[in-house]
């Protein structure tokens, strides 16, 4: 069981820091777009923060 926990605990940490690191890139390719074009892409990208809300989840719960 402990294995299994600490498989978990690892992939969301992996999912955690993955959409940081993909947030960080598509801050700085959405800083060279018009303005416009990078507020409309930023928020078509939002939608990973659905992926580092899920890691953070597992993360927590397979910690306690």
């Amino acid at each position: 069981m402990r294995e299994a926990a600490l498989i978990i605990h690892f992939i969301g940490l992996a999912m955690g820091l993955g959409t940081s690191f993909a947030f960080m890139f598509l801050g700085i390719a959405s800083s060279k777009m018009e303005k416009n074009d990078g507020i409309n892409f930023m928020l078509k990208a939002m939608s990973i923060s659905r992926m580092g809300h899920i890691g953070l989840t597992l993360l927590i719960l397979s910690g306690l």
